[in-house]
C-alpha cells in the first residue's frame, strides 16, 4: 500500500526533464573520485538527503543504503552491518569491529554515538572490503561522514527544532574568512528528546531520554597556491538514557534502576597537504581520548518475587593517535598511457581500560562484583595503489596494504595475552568505459586482527559445571578472520539519470563469530569462535532520476544470501545446556531483502514535498539463538516552505506508526513466568511528528 502511494504520485506528475543530476565526488578513497566513475559499490548521502529526513544520527539514515543494516541494544545503533558484516554489541572484551567510522579525518571505529549528523556535508557507505585504505576496521566496508568545509564568504545558520515526546533541537553555524588565505567554521548543536519510554514503576517518562551535544570547529588556511592546511577540532557529549527493554515487550517498563548510555569524545586532526609539478603529500594526523559508560538494569523490572535481581555498569577510557602519511602522483587518469599510483604509511595505536562492575542480590544477601582489563593494540600499515589504462577504454587498478599488528591484554582475572601478527589485504579491478557507462569487475580481501577471549579465559577458572569449562577451553583465543570479496558492476551517469548495479560473492575464512555461554542461574559470558564456510552473496542497486523541474526520484535495492557456516553455541533450552550445530544458518543482521525509495517534489518554487519509504525483510537478532525480527516498512513525509533567507517545514518519520524490533535476546528473566526462556525485544522509534525553522544570514 505504501508503495503503491509513492507510484501513483509519481505517474501522475507530467515529466518535462529539464534539471541535471549534480556530480558527487567521493573522498573515501586513496585518489578522491567522481563518484559515477568509481569502479566498487557505494551510496552517497547528502545533506539534503539528511535534511529530507530531519534525523539527528546515522544510524536513523542508513535505510537509504542497500544491504545495510545496524544493531540496538542502547540508545543508539553503534554497531553496523554491511552486506551482513559487522558486530552487534560490546560488553566486557576489547571491540575489532568489522565496519569502520571515520569522521572527518577522525577514526571513531567501535563508538558510534559520534556519528551525529548536525552540519554534516556528505556520507559515504562503501560496501565489501576496504582494505587497501583502511585495513583491519574496514573488512566488511566502511562509513564516512564529512562535515561542511569553511567558507569563502561569510554566512550563518540558526535553526530550532520541536516535536512530540519533548524533541527540542538547537543548532547554530558560522563561517567565513578571517584573513585573504585563512577561514573558518563552527557548528553547534544540542539535541534534547524524552525518548519513547514510560516507567510505570518510577513513574518517569524520560528513563530512555535523549541528551546530545556537538560542537566542531574547522580552519583551513591556504599559504601558498599549492599548499593547504586543515585543522578541525571536535567534541560530542552524550548523556542518554537506556531503558528500553520490558517483560512484557512494550513501551512501557519497570525497571527500578534505569541504565545508562554515555559518552564524551575530544578529537582533533591536521592536515596537510602540498602539490609539487609531478607529486601530491598528503599528511593526516588525528588524536581522539574518549569516555564511555554504558549500564543496564539486569532483570529489566522490580518484581519482589524475582530471586535475582541486579544491574551491571561498563565503563572505558580509550584514547587513539593515528598518523597517515601518502604520496601520489598528480595529473589526471583519463587516457591511454596515462598512469596514477599511490604510496602511503599509517601508524596507529589505541588503549581502552574498562572498569567494569555489577551487583545482584537474592534472597540472601546483595553480592557486588567487579572487573578490569586493559588493551592497547599498535598498528602500522604499508599500502599503495597503482593505476594504468591497458587500451583508450580499458584500465586497471591493483592495490595491497600489509599490516602488522602488536596488541596487549591483561585482566583483573589473570588473563594476560600479547599476540602479535600481519595480515594483508587488497584490492584489483578491471574497470571498461564507453561513453557514460562503466563495467568493472573487482578482487578483493579483507581481514581482521586474532585476539583472545578474555571472558572465556577467566572462566575455565570459575569453579563451574565441567562440560561449560571444557567448551571454554577450547576457545580461549580466537583466529584472525580474512574475506574473499568477489564483484561485478555496471554504473551508469546521465544529467538526469544516474544508477549502478552490483552483484557480489564473498568467502570468509575462519569466520570470526560471536556467541554466548550462559553460566547458571543467569551469569553469560560472550565469545569469538573461529568457524568455516561463511559466505555472503548478493545484489545491490542504487538510482537517481531527476525526472522533471519538479520530481526527483532516489531509490535503492537489496538482496542478500548469507551462510553462518559450522558454528557450535550453546543450546539453552535443554537441561544441562547442550551444545548445537548452527551449520549454514543465516548469519544474524542479515535480512534478505532491503530497499527505499525517495520522491521529492516542487508543489511551488517555495513549497516542496519529500515521501520516503524503507523496508527489510526479518532477520535473526543472534548466532547463538534462531529469534527473528518482523518484516517491515516505514513511511517518512516532510513538507518545506522556503522563503529567501527562511525555511521552515513540518515533517514526520514512521508516519503510519508501524511496531518494529531493533535488538532481541532470548533466555529466562522472568519469576512470574519460572524463569522459562523466552524473547525479549528493543522496539525500534514509534511515529514521531515535528516542525523546524531555519534562517541563513
Amino acid at each position: 500500500m505504501k508503495i503503491l502511494l509513492l507510484v501513483l504520485l509519481i505517474l501522475s506528475i507530467p515529466q518535462s526533464f529539464s534539471e541535471t543530476i549534480e556530480e558527487i565526488v567521493v573522498s573515501a578513497v586513496l585518489r578522491d573520485t567522481k563518484l559515477s566513475k568509481l569502479p566498487g559499490s557505494t551510496t552517497v548521502l547528502t545533506e539534503k538527503d539528511i535534511q529530507s529526513k530531519k534525523v539527528q544520527h546515522f544510524d536513523q539514515i542508513l535505510g537509504m543504503a542497500p544491504n545495510v543494516n545496524y544493531a540496538a541494544g542502547a540508545s543508539r545503533g553503534r554497531f553496523v552491518q554491511i552486506r551482513g558484516i559487522g558486530e552487534r554489541s560490546q560488553f566486557k572484551d576489547p571491540l575489532d569491529a568489522s565496519v569502520g567510522l571515520i569522521i572527518d579525518g577522525i577514526d571513531f571505529t567501535g563508538i558510534g554515538l559520534t556519528g551525529t549528523l548536525f552540519d554534516i556535508r556528505q556520507i559515504e557507505i562503501h560496501r565489501g572490503p576496504q582494505g587497501t585504505a583502511f585495513g583491519s576496521n574496514a573488512m566488511g566496508g566502511l562509513i564516512l561522514l564529512e562535515s561542511n568545509t569553511p567558507s569563502d564568504i561569510f554566512e550563518s545558520d540558526l535553526s530550532v527544532g520541536m516535536g512530540n515526546y519533548g524533541d527540542l533541537d538547537l543548532g547554530a553555524v558560522i563561517s567565513g574568512p578571517i584573513s585573504e588565505n585563512l577561514s573558518a567554521r563552527l557548528a553547534m548543536q544540542h539535541y534534547k528528546s524524552n525518548g519513547f519510554i514510560k516507567n510505570g514503576f518510577l513513574s518517569k517518562n524520560d528513563t530512555n531520554d535523549f541528551d546530545e551535544q556537538t560542537f566542531r570547529a574547522k580552519i583551513r588556511w591556504r599559504p601558498s597556491d599549492k599548499t593547504q592546511v586543515s585543522f578541525t577540532a571536535s567534541s560530542y557529549d552524550t548523556n542518554n538514557g537506556y531503558d528500553a527493554f520490558s517483560l512484557e515487550n512494550t513501551r512501557r517498563t519497570d525497571s527500578d534502576e534505569p541504565g545508562h548510555d554515555r559518552q564524551q569524545s575530544n578529537a582533533f586532526a591536521i592536515n596537510f597537504v602540498n602539490e609539487s609539478a609531478s607529486i601530491i603529500l598528503d599528511a593526516n594526523l588525528f588524536r581522539e581520548e574518549t569516555d564511555l559508560e554504558y549500564g543496564f538494569d539486569w532483570d529489566w523490572s522490580n518484581l519482589a518475587k524475582s530471586n535475582i535481581r541486579g544491574g551491571e555498569n561498563n565503563e572505558r577510557e580509550r584514547d587513539s593517535v593515528g598518523l597517515d602519511f601518502r604520496v601520489s602522483s598528480k595529473g589526471k587518469f583519463e587516457n591511454r598511457n596515462d598512469t596514477s599510483w599511490v604510496i602511503g604509511l599509517y601508524s596507529y595505536r589505541k588503549n581502552v581500560d574498562l572498569y567494569y562492575n555489577d551487583h545482584w542480590e537474592d534472597d540472601w544477601g546483595l553480592y557486588p562484583s567487579s572487573f578490569r582489563s586493559s588493551f592497547s593494540t599498535k598498528r602500522l600499515s604499508f599500502y599503495s595503489e597503482f593505476d594504468w589504462f591497458l587500451l583508450d577504454k580499458l584500465s586497471f587498478s591493483g592495490g595491497a596494504r600489509w599490516e602488522n599488528y602488536d596488541n596487549s591484554y591483561s585482566d583483573s582475572a589473570g588473563v594476560n595475552s600479547n599476540p602479535e601478527d600481519s595480515s594483508w589485504g587488497g584490492r584489483f579491478s578491471i574497470k571498461y568505459a564507453h561513453n557514460d557507462l562503466i563495467f568493472y569487475g573487482a578482487i578483493s580481501q579483507g581481514y581482521k586482527a586474532g585476539g583472545i577471549n578474555g571472558q572465556a579465559a577467566a572462566g575455565v577458572d570459575t569453579g563451574t559445571a565441567p562440560e561449560i569449562v571444557s567448551f571454554l577451553s577450547q576457545r580461549l583465543e580466537f583466529q584472525s578472520e580474512s574475506l574473499h570479496s568477489f564483484e561485478v558492476g555496471l554504473r551508469r551517469y546521465q544529467e538526469r539519470l544516474s544508477w549502478s548495479l552490483s552483484v557480489f560473492h564473498m568467502e570468509r575464512k575462519n569466520m570470526q563469530a560471536k556467541a554466548w555461554i550462559l553460566f547458571p542461574p543467569a551469569d553469560w559470558k560472550s565469545y569469538l569462535d573461529n568457524v568455516d564456510d561463511g559466505t555472503n552473496t548478493g545484489l545491490e542497486v542504487d538510482l537517481t532520476f531527476q525526472a522533471s523541474d519538479n520530481l526527483a526520484l532516489t531509490a535503492s535495492f537489496g538482496l542478500l544470501d548469507t551462510k553462518l557456516g559450522k558454528l557450535t553455541v550453546q543450546d539453552i533450552d535443554t537441561d544441562p545446556p547442550q551444545a548445537v550445530d548452527k551449520a549454514n544458518r543465516e548469519q544474524a543482521h542479515a535480512p534478505s531483502y532491503q530497499y527505499s525509495i525517495s520522491v521529492n517534489y516542487l508543489i511551488t518554487e517555495a513549497v516542496s514535498l519529500n515521501l520516503q519509504l524503507e523496508g527489510k525483510d526479518k532477520f535473526y537478532f543472534s548466532n547463538g539463538h534462531d529469534i527473528q525480527s518482523d518484516s517491515m516498512q516505514l513511511m517518512h513525509t516532510r513538507l518545506q516552505y522556503d522563503l529567501e533567507q527562511y525555511e521552515f517545514s513540518i515533517w514526520g518519520r514512521n508516519i503510519f506508526n508501524e511496531k518494529y524490533k531493533t535488538r532481541g535476546f532470548y533466555f529466562g528473566n522472568n519469576p512470574l513466568k519460572e524463569w522459562v526462556n523466552e524473547p525479549y525485544y528493543q522496539l525500534g522509534e514509534p511515529r514521531v511528528l515535528g516542525i523546524t525553522a531555519q534562517v541563513h544570514f
